[in-house]
């Protein structure tokens, strides 16, 4: 054990862990979210679910990291066709913070239901995992 360096755990999480949970997923990880998926819950959900995402920020429970540029980058460089037009600003801003995190020697798991975020995911070696679909076709 002596000389073992102790990594950060992360839980990185999409918009539907968000929205089907009632509270953040994450055991003892520190739970992150993007300034994208944070947006597009607020514009798009219920005044319960803007309270319960509002409340989660203000008492810490879900940290929001805006992913660098050349991550962003990365991610995009990464996508097929197909898969660039079916991601959002919010998906690519999730694994690009996954990716961040995880080259900075983190332990991390993005929480995703979309295939695409699965994919794209997979293929630069971040590990991935749904929430109300544990396991896709082909993710």
């Amino acid at each position: 054990m002596d000389g073992e360096v102790k990594k950060d755990r992360y839980v990185v999480l999409d918009a539907t862990p968000l929205i089907v949970s009632p509270s953040v997923p994450t055991g003892e990880a520190v739970a992150v979210t993007t300034p994208s998926v944070v947006y597009e819950l607020l514009r798009t959900t219920s005044e319960v679910q803007e309270a319960r995402i509002t409340a989660l920020l203000e008492a810490g429970h879900l940290n929001v990291m805006t992913p660098s540029k050349s991550y962003l980058e990365r991610v995009w460089r990464s996508m097929n066709k197909r898969e660039k037009s079916g991601a959002s600003e919010a998906d690519v801003e999730v694994i690009a913070i996954a990716l961040q995190l995880a080259d900075a020697g983190n332990d991390v798991v993005l929480l995703s239901d979309d295939s695409v975020v699965q994919k794209v995911a997979a293929k630069l070696g971040i590990r991935c995992r749904g929430v109300k679909y544990p396991k896709r076709e082909g993710a």
